[in-house]
C-alpha cells in the first residue's frame, strides 16, 4: 500500500533518476531503506497490492496506491476496473528502474522515430504520459547441465560437397541464469530485454514499486525447470554449433538434463512498456529499464517505403539506358572508361536497391511478429 511522506503525508513516488522516494507535496526525498512503512508486515513472506482487471483482453494490472490508470498497460483499452487487494509473495531482490519515463522516450525516438517511414501518428502518441513501468518478474537459477548432441554439415571436396555428421557432449555449470517468471511470456523477448545487472540489485523494499506497475510469478517448478533447460539448451547448442568446422551446421538430435541446485532467486526487472494502437491493432515497444535497451518495432507506412522503392529502381532504369544510349551514339563525348564507371555504379546501385527491397520484406514480416497479439500474451493474467 502506499507509503507516505514523513513530513506533509503526501503519497512518495520512487525517482529512478535521484534512486530516491520523492514527495510531490512537500519535495522531501528518502532513501527507500530509511522509509518505514507502519503499516507493512517487516517480516512477512507477502506484502499488499491492489489489483486492476483490463475487461478487454484479461490482463490483470497490480499496482501501489500511488499509481493509477486509465488505460490497460499492455493492450491501450480504457476498460480498467479495480478488482481487489491482494497479497503477493515477497521477492528476494529488486533492480530498480534507473532509467527515467522521459529517457525512455528519448531512447525510442533515437531508435525509430527520426525514420520518415514511421507514421505520424505514432510519433506523437510517444510522450512521457503513455510510457508505464512495469517490474517483471525473474527467477535467476544456478545449474548442472549436461547435453549430447548428434549433428550435420557440410565440407567442401573440390567442386562438390559431402554430408559428414558429428556429435558433441558436454557437462556445465551454469551461474545466475535469468529466467523470466511467467508461463505466458515470450522467451525471445525476454532474451531480447536481456542484459539485467545483478550488481545493482538491492533487498526487495515494496518502496521501489510507488509509482509503477508489477507483475506476479504464475510458474511452478515443473515450469522453472522447463524454462531452464531450454535456456541452457540454447546456449550450449549455440556452442556446439560455433564448434563444428562446416558449413550449414544443423543440429539433428538432442538428449539433455538440467539439475537446478541451491533455491532460486525471485527478483524483480524494470521494464518501460509504450503502448499505442495503429490503424486498429495494438503494438509494444519495450526499454529496458536498467540499461535503456529497446526491444519492438514499429508501424511502417507501407505505400511510402514501396514509393521509395520502385522510385529508386525507376531512376536506377533510367540511368542505365541513358548510359547505354550516349556510349552507342557517342553523346558529349562519353568515353568507353566513363561509360564502364557509370555502369559500375549503377550496378552497385541495383544491388543495394535489391538488398534493401527484400530486408523491407523480411521487416514488414517482422513487424508482425511485435504486435500486441505477440508480445501480450506474455503479461496476461487471468483470474484464478
Amino acid at each position: 500500500m502506499a507509503v507516505l511522506c514523513g513530513n506533509c503525508a503526501g503519497k512518495l513516488i520512487f525517482n529512478p533518476a535521484t534512486q530516491k522516494l520523492e514527495c510531490a507535496t512537500c519535495g522531501s526525498a528518502f532513501r527507500p531503506e530509511d522509509v518505514e512503512d507502519k503499516n507493512a508486515e517487516l517480516h512477512s513472506k507477502y506484502y499488499d497490492t491492489r489489483v486492476y482487471l483490463c475487461s478487454h483482453c484479461g490482463a490483470e494490472v497490480v499496482t501501489s496506491d500511488t499509481e493509477s490508470s486509465t488505460f490497460c498497460v499492455y493492450c491501450g483499452n480504457p476498460a480498467i476496473v479495480f478488482d481487489r487487494v491482494s497479497k503477493e509473495y515477497r521477492p528476494d531482490g529488486i533492480v530498480p528502474f534507473q532509467v527515467t519515463k522521459e529517457e525512455a522516450v528519448k531512447y525510442i525516438r533515437l531508435r525509430f522515430l527520426k525514420n520518415p517511414i514511421v507514421p505520424k501518428e505514432v510519433k506523437d502518441k510517444c510522450i512521457p504520459a503513455n510510457l508505464r513501468g512495469i517490474y517483471i518478474p525473474y527467477w535467476i537459477v544456478n545449474t548442472d547441465y549436461t547435453e549430447a548432441d548428434y549433428i550435420k554439415g557440410e565440407v567442401k571436396q573440390g567442386k562438390h560437397s559431402e554430408i559428414r555428421y558429428y556429435s558433441r557432449a558436454g557437462k556445465v555449470k551454469f551461474k545466475n541464469i535469468p529466467i523470466d517468471g511467467s508461463n505466458i511470456l515470450s522467451d525471445d523477448i525476454s532474451r531480447k530485454l536481456e542484459p539485467f545487472y545483478l550488481e545493482d540489485a538491492k533487498e526487495f523494499d515494496e518502496d521501489y514499486l510507488n509509482g509503477f506497475y508489477s507483475n506476479r510469478s504464475d510458474l511452478n517448478y515443473y515450469d522453472l525447470r522447463a524454462s531452464t533447460a531450454y535456456r541452457c539448451h540454447k546456449m550450449f547448442e549455440d556452442e556446439v554449433v560455433k564448434s563444428v568446422q562446416a558449413r550449414n551446421v544443423k543440429i539433428v538430435d538432442s538428449i539433455y538434463h538440467v539439475d537446478i541446485h541451491d533455491d532460486p532467486i525471485y527478483m524483480m526487472m524494470p521494464v518501460w512498456f509504450f503502448t499505442f494502437k495503429f490503424e486498429g491493432k495494438p503494438y509494444t515497444v519495450l526499454v529496458n529499464g536498467q540499461t535503456g535497451k529497446v526491444v519492438g518495432t514499429m508501424p511502417w507506412q507501407k505505400k511510402k517505403i514501396y514509393t521509395i522503392a520502385v522510385s529508386i529502381f525507376v531512376i536506377t532504369l533510367a540511368l542505365s539506358a541513358f548510359c547505354f544510349w550516349a556510349s552507342e551514339n557517342r553523346f558529349l563525348g562519353m568515353s568507353q572508361i566513363y561509360f564502364n564507371a557509370v555502369a559500375g555504379l549503377i550496378a552497385m546501385e541495383s544491388f543495394f536497391f535489391a538488398k534493401g527491397f527484400f530486408g523491407i520484406k523480411k521487416i514488414l514480416k517482422n513487424l508482425k511478429l511485435t504486435q500486441s497479439e505477440a508480445i501480450f500474451k506474455f503479461v496476461k493474467k487471468r483470474q484464478e
